[in-house]
C-alpha cells in the first residue's frame, strides 16, 4: 500500500513537471531601453517570449569585474485571436515580393504568448555587459552587449532596413553584419514583410536575428542576443493595419522599445481607433505606443534622430516640427544623423514621388545634420552632399516635392572629405526583394518627366545585391562603408570635421 501511495505520488509529480514545463519560443534579445542622452548612467532591456505556462526567470548581470546583480522581470500575456479575413490587407503601395515574403497562406490560428521584460539599470557607460537568463536554476542564455559610449568615445553601427521577407538573402545580410561586430543596429523600416504581423515575425524573423541554430550565411546570426535593434516604422510595419479584423498586426511595437524622450501621442502617432482592441493594444505594448514613431539617443559623438515617416504622418505639422527642431538644435554632439524609412532623394522608380521627406531638408541642413538615412527602396544608394530649397511648403499632388538644388560635386569621400551640404542614405538591401535599373536611364526619365523635381545628386548606385551600411566614427571622422552579402566592400566615403 505504501509502495502504490508513493508511486502514486511520483507519477503526480512527475505529471505536475510536464504540466508546467515551459517552452521558450523566442529567446532572450537585448533592446536600447529608455536611454537617451549621455548623462548619468546607461540602461538596456533583455526581452524573450514563452508559452503562457509561467516560469520563475530572473536575469543576472554585472559589467567587468563588478559584482553581479539580479533583476526579475516584468510578464504580460499576448494574446491574438486568428485574422478574420483570410488576405489581411497590405500598404496600398505594396512593391512586388517573393512568395516566401506572404504568409497569407498560413493556416491561421490563436497565438499564446508570455512576454518577459526585464530593465538593467544602473549600467556604466563605455563597458561590456554580461546577462544570464535563467528559469529557476537552468541557464537560458548567456550573452554580453556595449552600453553607450561617452562622448569622446569611438563607435561602430550599422544602418540598415527592409529585412525579413522569409528568403535566404535575409540571412546572408545578418551574417556578415555579424561579421563586423557593431555595437548596435538601426533598423530603417519595413522590420518584417508582408504586413508586419506577430505571426510573420514568428514564422520568419527570430530565427535569422536572435537564435538560428548555427551561424552562416545560410542560417544568419544570432546578433539581437549582443547587438540592441533601434527599430525605425515603416510602411510594411504600421501604414495599413486594422486591429479589429487582424488583432496580430503592429508587431514591431510588441517587440521593440525606445527611449521615452519623443513629443509623445499626436496626429503624427500610428492611428489605432477607439474599439477596445486599441484599448488591449495600448496595454500589451506599454509605452512602446506611441514612443517608436519618434525618438533620439546619443551614442559617442553622435546624436541620431528616428522618425516614424510613414503615409499618415505630417511631418510638417507645427507641433512636431517643432520638437524636431528643438532636437536637433538642442544636440552638442559633434555627429548628427536623422534615420527614416522612407527617403526624399533617390534614383529609382520605385517610390520616386514619395518625397514629403525633401520639406525637412532646409531644417536639417541649419541644425546641422551630416547624413540622413533611409531604406524603403530595396538597394544601396548614396548622393552627393545636398542642399535643397522646396518650391512651395506642402507636396504637390502624387507626393512630388519640387525644388532647387545645391550639388557639392567637389566632395569625393576620398581626398575631398568635408561635405557641403547632406549626404542622404539609401540602405534598403537587407532583405527584400531587390528593386534593379540604370542609372541613367532613370535620370534620363526623371529629367524629361519632372523637370522641376529632378538634379543629379546620385554619386553611388548599387541594385543587384543586398546588402548593409557600417559607419566607423570619432569625433572628427567618419567612415562608412556598404557590405554586399559575400562579405564585397561596394562602396566607402570619408567625412571628416576638420581639415583632412
Amino acid at each position: 500500500m505504501v509502495i502504490k501511495i508513493i508511486k502514486t505520488l511520483f507519477i503526480t509529480l512527475v505529471l505536475a513537471g510536464q504540466l508546467s514545463a515551459q517552452t521558450i519560443l523566442v529567446q532572450p534579445y537585448v533592446q536600447p531601453g529608455d536611454g537617451s542622452s549621455l548623462s548619468g548612467t546607461d540602461v538596456k532591456t533583455v526581452v524573450w517570449l514563452t508559452d503562457q505556462t509561467p516560469g520563475d526567470f530572473s536575469v543576472e548581470f554585472n559589467a567587468n569585474n563588478l559584482p553581479p546583480q539580479t533583476a526579475k522581470p516584468d510578464r504580460v500575456s499576448l494574446d491574438f485571436a486568428p485574422a478574420k479575413s483570410k488576405s489581411p490587407a497590405k500598404p496600398a503601395e505594396e512593391e512586388e515580393v517573393d512568395e516566401k515574403e506572404s504568409v497569407a497562406a498560413h493556416a491561421e490560428r490563436p497565438q499564446h504568448y508570455f512576454k518577459y521584460t526585464t530593465t538593467l539599470t544602473g549600467l556604466p557607460f563605455d563597458s561590456t555587459i554580461r546577462y544570464r537568463v535563467r528559469l529557476g536554476g537552468k541557464l537560458v542564455r548567456e550573452a554580453a552587449f556595449a552600453t553607450r559610449a561617452t562622448a569622446s568615445k569611438p563607435i561602430r553601427f550599422v544602418m540598415v532596413g527592409d529585412l525579413a521577407n522569409g528568403g535566404s538573402q535575409q540571412n546572408a545580410v545578418a551574417y556578415q553584419i555579424s561579421r563586423v561586430q557593431p555595437q548596435f543596429m538601426v533598423v530603417l523600416g519595413d522590420i518584417v514583410y508582408p504586413t508586419g504581423r506577430v505571426s510573420q515575425y514568428m514564422h520568419h524573423f527570430w530565427n535569422t536575428y536572435d537564435q538560428p541554430q548555427t551561424t552562416s550565411a545560410a542560417t544568419g546570426a544570432p546578433l539581437m542576443a549582443s547587438v540592441p535593434f533601434y527599430a525605425v516604422l515603416g510602411n510594411h510595419d504600421v501604414d495599413t493595419h486594422n486591429l479589429a479584423d487582424t488583432p496580430d498586426m503592429l508587431g514591431a511595437y510588441h517587440f521593440f522599445n525606445a527611449p521615452l524622450n519623443g513629443p509623445g501621442e499626436g496626429v503624427w502617432s500610428t492611428p489605432l481607433g477607439k474599439g477596445p482592441e486599441a484599448a488591449a493594444f495600448r496595454t500589451a505594448v506599454g509605452t512602446s505606443y506611441p514612443a517608436l514613431g519618434a525618438y533620439s539617443f546619443d551614442n559617442g559623438p553622435a546624436h541620431f534622430l528616428i522618425l516614424d515617416n510613414s503615409g499618415y504622418v505630417n511631418l510638417s505639422d507645427p507641433k512636431m516640427h517643432e520638437w524636431i527642431e528643438h532636437d536637433l538644435r538642442g544636440s552638442r554632439a559633434p555627429w548628427k544623423f536623422v534615420c527614416c524609412h522612407a527617403p526624399g532623394f533617390h534614383a529609382s522608380r520605385e517610390h520616386y514621388p514619395e518625397q514629403k521627406m525633401r520639406l525637412l531638408a532646409p531644417l536639417f541642413e541649419s541644425c546641422g545634420v551630416d547624413i540622413v538615412f533611409a531604406g524603403h527602396v530595396h538597394n544601396y544608394q548614396r548622393s552627393v552632399p545636398l542642399r535643397f530649397t522646396p518650391a512651395s511648403p506642402k507636396p504637390l499632388p502624387g507626393g512630388y516635392v519640387n525644388g532647387e538644388f545645391k550639388l557639392d560635386t567637389v566632395f569625393d569621400g576620398i581626398t575631398k572629405t568635408r561635405a557641403d551640404g547632406v549626404i542622404h542614405i539609401v540602405a534598403g538591401g537587407g532583405g527584400g526583394t531587390l528593386y534593379k535599373g540604370d542609372l541613367q536611364k532613370n535620370a534620363a526619365f526623371f529629367a524629361a518627366q519632372q523637370p522641376g523635381n529632378w538634379s543629379p545628386f546620385t554619386a553611388k548606385f548599387v541594385t543587384d545585391r543586398h546588402s548593409f551600411s557600417v559607419v566607423e566614427l570619432s569625433a572628427d571622422h567618419l567612415m562608412l562603408r556598404a557590405i554586399d552579402v559575400s562579405g564585397e566592400e561596394i562602396d566607402r566615403f570619408v567625412l571628416t570635421k576638420s581639415a583632412p
